[in-house]
C-alpha cells in the first residue's frame, strides 16, 4: 500500500514539473517573439466585434433622425397648405 502512495506521488510530481515546464518555455517563447496570448486574442476580437456593433447602432440611430426630420418636414409642409 506504501508503494502505491509512493508511485502515486512521484507520477503526479512529474506531471506537475512537466506541466509548470511546458508552461514556462512557452511563456518565455512567446515573451520573446512577441505573440499575443489567447485571452488578448478573444480580448481584441470582442473589442473589435464592440465597436462594429457601436458604428451599426449609430448608423440605426442616424436612420431614425433622418425619417422623423423627413416626416416633420412633411407634416410642417401640409400645415402650411
Amino acid at each position: 500500500m506504501v508503494l502505491g502512495i509512493l508511485l502515486y506521488e512521484a507520477v503526479e510530481m512529474a506531471y506537475n514539473v512537466t506541466k509548470i515546464g511546458y508552461n514556462s518555455v512557452t511563456g518565455i517563447y512567446n515573451w520573446y517573439y512577441q505573440i499575443p496570448g489567447e485571452e488578448i486574442q478573444e480580448q481584441e476580437k470582442l473589442i473589435k466585434e464592440i465597436r462594429l456593433l457601436e458604428n451599426r447602432l449609430k448608423s440605426l440611430e442616424n436612420k431614425i433622425i433622418d425619417v422623423e426630420f423627413k416626416h416633420d418636414i412633411s407634416n410642417n409642409m401640409q400645415i402650411i397648405d
